[in-house]
């Protein structure tokens, strides 16, 4: 049996800015085979991200590069790049790769034709030959339109379409699926393997979601701090046998069981409507004591945050009854709503709901002084016990909001919603945008925050996994109705509406992986 041709070798790789000591990348050294498949994970600033960019050639202001890239068999002379392998570079839509004010199939079809040496009109005879392979695919008269004008989604499939027309023997993905939730990634995430097997060629996939790790399969490479923590087969590394820190990634992959003490009514919903033409069948109704936590699951535009700003009082309430915390929010003047409001926490994953002129200590102390009154010595003993809970009691409280990385506004938002001490907590997307080591990190301030201080949650996501991760009970939503209600864990095991069914598989882990976790390491 033939030994399979290397297609990248690379030795004692290291990365450092100029005037920074602290390196990107300490002495990484990895060799990828044809035909295999090589997930790169890790949080923000891992070296995951500096990985990618010396393998596509592209600098990042002024870096001081060591080691070597090798691209084909390896030969006596090392060194940055080769032609010997034909290396493409497929970058995720986050990263706006493509002129918003051009048309995004002219654009890709001009990346096609430069890479092929070839005139434009063959670059997009090549893409329209590529988009229409591709299973699941949205229809090429999508991709005329500005590039800005296409959601995160649709452009994706036209990047990956625009790859594959290269005919790559090695496929650089860097986050292709990050930003897009898990109904519209599961297709392309197929896509991408069917298109791999098609074209025989190999893959390296810079992600820092653990559920893409999952499905992609193949081999994993763990980056924390500039180095490789572990590396080996997905379906080892997503059990107890790997690592510590590698366990912590992956520490949701499988449902915990949850026995919430649930408290007095905190929000009650009474046959209320969200659209004029919804009839008594489409009336939405529950109940959700302290303590306990309702998942509200659907895609945009679904009618979950219609809900939510009725519950708010953010827009008018035509048809039904909300009552929180024992008061019929219909019957408040907008200055008694307001006040109701404060006992309202939210944490969401558009981290603009912190005000940018307002500095870390005082996104905390603020609702301390505005609505309790406090003297300055209790705002600053209840400010720094809540950065300490969430762990950035060791940055200077007079540090611009701007000059927080996303993990670290999330963690803010936790600690400010400490502090008021809320009854109910409303969690919008908390995961989005953030690596796998930040979401095992939100997920456990968030599940500490619900257990010792017992508000109730309202969790909005389109994702069954956060759902999983949150909640005990859900809702669906569908054009602004309620398709699917229960309990959780029995909408995952067995979902019986259609459209529940195709959110679940969409988030499932388990579902189609090309190598599936086993039954034993996943109960460890």
């Amino acid at each position: 049996m033939n030994e399979p041709e290397r297609l990248l070798t690379i030795t004692e790789l290291s990365i450092a800015r100029t005037g920074d000591a602290r390196l990107e990348l300490d002495r990484v050294s990895l060799a990828v085979d044809e035909h295999e498949t090589v997930v790169i994970l890790g949080e923000d600033r891992s070296g995951k991200d500096a990985l990618m960019r010396a393998l596509c050639g592209a600098r990042e202001g002024e870096e001081r590069i060591g080691g070597s890239i090798l691209f084909g068999a390896p030969d006596e002379r090392p060194r940055i790049g080769s032609a010997a392998v034909r290396v493409v570079y497929l970058p995720g839509p986050s990263s706006q790769p493509l002129s918003p004010h051009a048309s995004a199939i002219s654009q890709l079809a001009r990346v096609i034709a430069r890479k092929l040496n070839a005139p434009h009109g063959s670059g997009r005879a090549e893409f329209e030959q590529e988009i229409a392979k591709l299973d699941g695919a949205p229809a090429l008269v999508s991709f005329e339109k500005r590039a800005g004008e296409l959601s995160p989604e649709i452009l994706a499939w036209g990047l990956l379409a625009a790859a594959l027309a290269q005919t790559p023997d090695l496929l650089l993905v860097d986050h292709l699926f990050e930003g897009i939730a898990p109904q519209a990634a599961r297709p392309l995430e197929k896509a991408l393997l069917a298109a791999k097997a098609r074209l025989n060629c190999a893959v390296v996939c810079a992600t820092m979601m653990t559920e893409t790790a999952v499905r992609l399969g193949g081999r994993l490479v763990v980056l924390r701090g500039g180095r490789i923590v572990e590396e080996g087969p997905v379906v080892r590394l997503a059990t107890a046998q790997a690592h510590a820190y590698t366990q912590t990634l992956f520490k949701d992959v499988v449902p915990r069981e949850r026995n919430p003490q649930r408290g007095q009514p905190v929000l009650q919903a009474l046959h209320v409507g969200l659209r004029p033409d919804h009839g008594p069948r489409d009336e939405i109704n529950f109940e959700l004591r302290r303590g306990a936590s309702l998942a509200l699951v659907g895609e945009d535009g679904s009618g979950r945050r219609d809900l939510v700003r009725r519950i708010l009082g953010m827009e008018r309430l035509d048809k039904g009854r909300i009552v929180f915390d024992a008061v019929d929010i219909g019957i408040l003047s907008p200055q008694m709503m307001s006040r109701l409001r404060r006992r309202v926490a939210i944490i969401a994953g558009a981290d603009d709901v912190l005000d940018p002129r307002m500095s870390l200590g005082e996104t905390v102390a603020e609702p301390l002084r505005a609505h309790l009154h406090l003297p300055g010595d209790l705002v600053a003993n209840y400010r720094e016990n809540a950065l300490r809970r969430v762990g950035l009691a060791s940055l200077p409280g007079h540090l611009p909001i701007s000059a927080l990385s996303n993990f670290d506004r999330r963690r803010l938002q936790v600690a400010r919603a400490i502090v008021t001490a809320p009854v109910l907590t409303i969690v919008d997307e908390p995961f989005r945008g953030l690596d796998a080591f930040a979401q095992s990190v939100i997920r456990d301030l968030l599940q500490s925050f619900r257990t010792e201080e017992g508000p109730a949650f309202l969790v909005i996501t389109s994702d069954f996994s956060v759902a999983r991760a949150l909640a005990d009970d859900a809702m669906v939503f569908r054009d602004g109705r309620v398709v699917d209600r229960g309990v959780l864990a029995d909408m995952l095991r067995s979902p019986k509406n259609a459209y529940t069914r195709t959110l679940v598989e969409a988030s499932r882990l388990d579902a189609q992986p090309p190598e599936t976790l086993p039954s034993a390491a996943a109960g460890s």
